[in-house]
């Protein structure tokens, strides 16, 4: 395979990755369910883009329902308790808080003999709110009546229990709602879903609604590291990771024919050991010579033949000569502890061990 061949290879691989991360990840602007940012089938930006095309003023920032609000939605209940004490002193003061999540505590009792699965009833029925004439039928899928008992109007149910119940907080009203899957991306334009979002925040051009996202109490919250990171920071981060390990394996696997490769040059182990002798010879000390040269055969033998370290030099010679079949005597001058005082006998000790290394050894 050529280089360029390759190249095309690996790029390919890492398009086919980082296109599958994305595929798999979803969209940027996918955020949590709900989430009035989020492009989403789960989001509500759509739901925003309804009221600001309907003249209302939309704030969708962090923070609780304020004096310059006017109608607050609170699409999932995440309020501790004393955020949601603030959240009825607004509403007391005359706000109007539209709750779209049953389980909230700001919402009535919920009616049980109704199935919460079963969309079928979510038509107009009994309405006693004037601000919900258009609505003759919605889109909700999974949703919850509640009990209309305590309240002084209602929608899309009957006289015991609706999706729509309305009740009185001192100067305010909650508007409550069984299920926020009506305002998703994904729904808002089916049935009178618009037509019932619009009814209820929006009744007059410049109406004020706030889309409640409580702060995080300091020390508060039960998110994790991980979930705290953005989706966009996470997709990076595994593109990275993809592109990583294509760019190791690209760099360790070579494709193509094997590349003959030089080796280096071997020096002869008879070239080493005289050397070594003449260096020492050199500095007119032929016993310590012989004694290098001598101890440098032995290690190796021993290594070679298992023989123990502990084993005297004639004890290595007997092994030796019996498994090489080289001659005793010149296995002791090679590897033996007699004395060398001259030059001659040290030419002696180097042939030996060369001899002895070349036989044993090579």
């Amino acid at each position: 395979m050529t280089t360029s061949s390759r190249g095309v290879v690996v790029a390919g691989c890492i398009g086919a990755g980082l296109m599958a991360v994305t595929l798999l990840g979803g969209r940027p602007n996918d955020g949590p369910p709900l989430d009035p940012r989020s492009d989403g089938p789960l989001g509500t930006s759509a739901l925003v883009s309804l009221l600001d095309e309907l003249g209302a003023d939309v704030e969708i920032s962090v923070g609780l329902p304020g004096n310059r609000d006017d109608i607050a939605l609170l699409l999932a209940d995440r309020l501790d308790e004393q955020q949601t004490n603030d959240v009825l002193a607004w509403v007391r003061q005359g706000g109007i808080l539209v709750v779209t999540d049953p389980g909230s505590s700001l919402a009535p009792e919920t009616f049980g003999s109704v199935d919460p699965l079963d969309p079928a009833d979510l038509s107009r029925g009994i309405c006693t709110l004037d601000a919900l004439n258009g609505v003759e039928a919605i889109d909700g899928g999974a949703a919850v009546r509640f009990d209309t008992g305590l309240g002084y109007g209602s929608c899309l149910g009957s006289r015991d229990f609706a999706f729509v119940v309305a009740s009185a907080e001192g100067d305010g009203d909650i508007v409550a709602i069984g299920g926020a899957a009506f305002l998703t991306n994904d729904r808002l334009d089916e049935e009178d879903n618009a037509v019932l979002a619009a009814g209820l925040l929006v009744p007059r051009s410049g109406t004020r609604v706030r889309f409640v996202d409580p702060p995080i109490p300091a020390g508060g919250g039960d998110k994790t590291l991980y979930e705290l990171i953005s989706d966009g920071v996470r997709r990076g981060g595994l593109q990275l990771g993809i592109a990583f390990v294509l760019y190791a394996a690209w760099r360790a696997i070579r494709l193509g024919r094997p590349v003959r490769e030089g080796q280096p040059v071997e020096i002869a182990g008879s070239e080493l050991v005289g050397a070594t002798g003449r260096l020492l010879a050199r500095g007119r000390s032929p016993g310590a010579a012989a004694e290098v040269l001598r101890e440098s055969l032995r290690r190796a033998l021993r290594a070679r033949l298992g023989v123990p370290a502990h084993a005297s030099p004639d004890a290595l010679a007997q092994v030796v000569a019996e498994r090489s079949g080289i001659d005793l005597q010149q296995v002791r001058a090679a590897v033996g502890d007699h004395p060398v005082t001259t030059d001659a006998d040290l030419a002696t000790v180097a042939r030996a061990v060369s001899s002895v290394h070349q036989e044993v050894l090579r």
